[in-house]
């Protein structure tokens, strides 16, 4: 019997090492991976912070030569993606390691598309368009947000267009991610913030996704009661346990979304990064709440088990009450963390809004939101938002 491979179900993630001190072990796990010549993606944020100095100790204790790489900037460019892949062709390196948030561990992924795939990162936009396997790729996360050590997703900006191009394939997840909570001690705090919202947008996005089931779900749960735990604290003290607890949720949030995929909120998301340069996780902050709002009709009973691992009270409640209770607590905890609430104060007109809108509808990530919304759906979102 042939069975539809729409109906088959799959949950992939990298081989994960965890826990304060874990960067140490990336000399080895290159080792492992066969590799003599390493090619460390990174950005000057992590070589000010110290952290590039210890990979490369670490590299050296295993006998490894290295290029390091360091051309990345937040929303990594086509440009740097294809800079990168031409300086690992040229010094012959053999696995890519990368230590960072997103962009490093985006443009890592970029750069190994093209050593093995060839031609232009455009031409990998989309879905299951990379058809060889990327050189073997070892990531150690700095922030708690992106989950992209642990996902079949990168998103790289069009420097000709502004567009935010998202590749979604197997064949870009990373075979090895470090999880070392003491990276994160060298963040600011409103980065720490930022990432955190990202965190739970994934989260949450994962969980109602077309694409949810039993695998990913527990994983976007345990996600969204850590982040409510630990974002407010991690950001406020630096504690370390908040800190460790933050890192835990990305790695739950980046395991659900990569099998269950996103939603709205990063269609809408990615053009702001695009065209404005927005950090990510602010943008997805900015538009958690009203994309939310937008879609309790569609899904209320699972808003309202976010509801309750988010702390309300469930008991002699209806899902439907149950469920609004949803974009006022992320509303409270955006404003414990003393983000942007409004478009208007990162730079965004209402001029914007229907550039913003069009990208938005295309957006790849759409196609898995509770409800596919149109152009002037989204563009109301956006102006309620501005």
């Amino acid at each position: 019997m042939t069975v539809p491979e729409d109906s088959l179900l799959k949950f992939e993630i990298p081989e994960v090492i965890y826990g304060i001190g874990s960067l140490s072990q990336i000399g080895n796990c290159c080792r492992r991976m066969g590799g003599e010549r390493i090619f460390l993606v990174t950005d000057p944020g992590l070589i000010a912070a110290g952290w590039i100095d210890a990979s490369i100790n670490y590299l050296s204790e295993e006998d490894l030569q290295y290029v390091v790489y360091d051309n990345v900037v937040t929303n990594p460019r086509d440009f740097q993606v294809e800079q990168g892949a031409e300086l690992y062709r040229r010094k012959n390196c053999d696995v890519i390691a990368a230590v960072g948030g997103g962009s490093p561990i985006d443009t890592a992924k970029g750069i190994g598309i093209l050593t093995s795939n060839h031609g232009r990162i455009h031409e990998y936009e989309g879905a299951n368009l990379v058809t060889q396997p990327i050189p073997p790729l070892v990531c150690a996360p700095s922030t708690a947000g992106t989950g992209a050590d642990v996902s079949q997703f990168a998103v790289i900006a069009n420097k000709r267009t502004k567009e935010k191009m998202t590749i979604l394939s197997r064949a870009i997840t990373p075979d090895i991610t470090l999880v070392d909570p003491q990276l994160l001690t060298t963040k600011p705090a409103e980065l720490v913030a930022a990432t955190g919202m990202d965190t739970l947008t994934h989260a949450i996005e994962a969980f109602v996704s077309s694409l949810s089931w039993p695998m990913t779900d527990p994983h976007a749960i345990h996600a969204i009661e850590l982040v409510r735990e630990h974002l407010a604290n991690a950001t406020q003290t630096k504690d370390i346990e908040a800190l460790e607890g933050m890192s835990i949720a990305c790695l739950e949030a980046g395991m659900a979304f990569s099998n269950a995929i996103l939603g709205a909120v990063h269609a809408l998301a990615h053009p702001l990064g695009g065209l404005f340069d927005i950090h990510h996780g602010l943008a997805n902050s900015l538009l958690l709440p009203v994309v939310i709002r937008e879609n309790l009709e569609h899904v209320p009973a699972k808003f309202a088990k976010i509801a309750r691992a988010l702390g309300a009270e469930t008991r002699t409640r209806s899902i439907d009450d149950v469920a609004q209770e949803v974009p006022h607590q992320v509303e409270q905890l955006i404003g414990e963390l003393e983000l942007p609430t409004r478009l208007s104060q990162v730079g965004v007109d209402g001029a914007d809004i229907p550039r913003l809108a069009q990208m938005a509808e295309a957006d790849i990530c759409m196609l898995t939101n509770p409800h596919c919304y149109r152009q002037s759906e989204i563009e109301a979102m956006y102006s309620e938002v501005l």
